[in-house]
């Protein structure tokens, strides 16, 4: 049974919404890793998995709708469990992440106007997401 790494702090007595969530480690043709600027930070083209909708396509989903890529999904590298809270919902939530290789078989616009696409190595990447999980799963990448 395969351990799953928790990060982030959970509070006793706290009530937490989970919340399935899956985010796509995407390389362009230069090997720079696909990154979403936003508002609140930057993260993984990704986000929470909608009723009925596999880890492979929400990301294919959310990474059209942020970034305006259409991926194709290829392999399940990873699971993690992020504790957040949400100061925008007044929500802790337990975030039940999938990481997923995929790749670039397209572009259109982004239908996100406050969301911008950068292409960043990896040891970038690394230091500006803003979700511990996130970057854990792209140390990963560095030693295989």
């Amino acid at each position: 049974m395969e351990t799953v790494p928790v990060f982030g702090t959970r509070v006793e007595g706290c009530p937490y919404v989970v919340r399935l969530s899956a985010y796509a480690l995407v390389r362009n043709a230069s090997g720079y890793l696909a990154v979403v600027r936003t508002p609140k930070g930057f993260y993984l083209p990704g986000g929470g998995v909608e009723a009925g909708e596999s880890p492979e396509k929400t990301i294919e989903r959310e990474a059209r709708e942020e970034a305006g890529l259409i991926l194709k999904s290829k392999a399940q590298i990873g699971r993690a469990i992020e504790i957040v809270y949400s100061a925008e919902e007044h929500t802790w939530f337990e975030k039940r992440c999938v990481f997923i290789e995929a790749e670039i078989v397209g572009q259109v616009p982004s239908h996100e106007r406050d969301h911008e696409l950068v292409w960043v190595d990896l040891d970038h990447a690394i230091s500006m997401l803003s979700h511990t999980s996130q970057r854990w799963v792209l140390r990963g990448l560095k030693t295989t």
